[in-house]
């Protein structure tokens, strides 16, 4: 059974002590920021008392994983951390998006990347809205007719972006990338733009990156909370995560290497949410990202297709002139090593020149593992409605893509699945869309 985890955020007014932490925090961790993460039995109020009463003060209480975000001055952090109801404390640390080249301007009816996954529209899209929805986390979304946005949660606290956006209950996107995002899993079909995977589907903007495209992991935590806490209440199936920073994962839920992000990520695959992700830009083994690397993830690789068909037979200029070739495994694309765990849990899906929508009202074409991952997230969202993923747990939700992917003839599949290989690099095989 899962264990129940109560993480709380410590900012520092101080630099930090010196205390153990684990190496999978890296060098990229944030002076001065704190996760505490507290035993199962502890009571979040009472530890938020103890800490106000060493001089903190308490700056939010997040609800179903009972996370505190405290400003505490350094000479007190020892008696906190030494509280027997604290479990670990591990640095904040920042988390980056993972769009990889920016591209040109566009538009066009379904994108490649939807026609390659098979994922033809559905009839009657501007009809009745699907059900399973998705939480969107990333930098918002703006709000457009093509998008089915019903709520939303910030979690970054950005005023410049409220300021220019608008803030208010949906998160507005003043960066264009979550927004772009949301078009890849959901957008209906206008007749003036692109058709997502799964039209219509109902979509949740978590804001944890500001305008400027800057997060922490206390940010990410948090609206993993907001998902966990509503996804009963609002029928979030699935959570699209296109984000990633330096970590590794132990297999427990990050209880022996002092995790609090797979802490939280297992939390909300328990309230029964898919966990779709983006395997990384590094061109590198997955094992060393997170939350990739995580084997309650699908993580999703990205590969290039340029006219929405199999055969790599494209010769043309990509709409983003990016360079690549077609049906190949993306060079920029992170891996699981063959063998390895993390080949349990890996996907593939289109991630060169994706044309989605924007920010500005308008369209683009931009690159990465950030936009593979929403194709998968959309399909996931789609099967749920359709039948085939409904009552299915997370995990099983991961067997079921995979085994569908597998399930594809190799004439169909690219360079670098698991029917034409590429020594020491496992990107898995294609998503794809069964009749559903």
């Amino acid at each position: 059974m899962l264990r129940r985890w109560i993480v709380a955020v410590l900012v520092l007014s101080l630099a930090p002590v010196a205390m153990s932490l684990s190496s999978t925090a890296g060098s990229s961790a944030m002076p001065g920021r704190y996760i505490v993460v507290l035993n199962d039995s502890a009571n979040a109020d009472a530890v938020a008392g103890r800490a106000t009463s060493l001089g903190a003060t308490v700056d939010s209480l997040f609800g179903s994983i009972n996370t505190l975000v405290v400003s505490l001055p350094l000479l007190r952090l020892g008696s906190l951390q030494h509280d027997p109801r604290v479990a670990f404390v591990t640095p904040d640390r920042p988390v980056r998006l993972l769009d990889n080249a920016a591209g040109t301007g566009a538009t066009g009816g379904v994108p490649t990347g939807v026609m390659r996954i098979g994922a033809a529209p559905l009839a009657g899209v501007t009809g009745p809205a699907r059900k399973a929805a998705v939480a969107i986390v990333d930098t918002g979304i703006m709000v457009r007719p093509e998008l089915n946005v019903v709520g939303g949660y910030d979690c970054a606290n950005d005023l410049l972006g409220d300021l220019l956006g608008g803030g208010g209950a949906t998160p507005a996107d003043n960066n264009g990338h979550g927004t772009h995002v949301a078009g890849i899993v959901a957008a209906r079909d206008t007749g003036q733009g692109v058709v997502g995977v799964s039209p219509g589907s109902p979509l949740y903007a978590v804001r944890v990156f500001s305008s400027f495209g800057s997060g922490s992991l206390s940010n990410v935590i948090c609206g993993l909370n907001w998902v966990a806490a509503n996804a009963a209440k609002d029928n979030i199936k699935v959570v699209n995560m296109s984000l990633g920073g330096e970590g590794t994962d132990d297999g427990h839920c990050g209880t022996t290497d002092n995790d609090a992000f797979h802490a939280a990520v297992c939390r909300v695959t328990a309230a029964g949410v898919a966990v779709v992700v983006a395997a990384g830009n590094d061109g590198g083994d997955m094992a060393k990202t997170v939350p990739a690397s995580y084997g309650e993830t699908l993580a999703v690789t990205a590969m290039a297709d340029f006219d929405g068909k199999p055969g790599g037979r494209f010769s043309g200029t990509s709409p983003c002139s990016t360079k690549g070739t077609d049906d190949t495994a993306a060079s920029f694309s992170d891996y699981a090593a063959p063998a390895s765990p993390d080949e349990n849990h890996v996907i593939a899906a289109p991630g060169v020149c994706i044309t989605s929508t924007w920010n500005d009202g308008k369209f683009k074409s931009i690159s990465g593992t950030s936009m593979a991952s929403p194709h998968v997230a959309g399909l996931v969202a789609r099967c749920i409605d359709a039948g085939p993923c409904a009552g299915l747990g997370p995990a099983q939700v991961v067997a079921k893509m995979r085994a569908d992917a597998a399930a594809r003839p190799a004439v169909q599949g690219f360079l670098g699945d698991s029917h034409k290989p590429i020594a020491g690099k496992y990107y898995g095989d294609l998503a794809d869309d069964t009749g559903y």
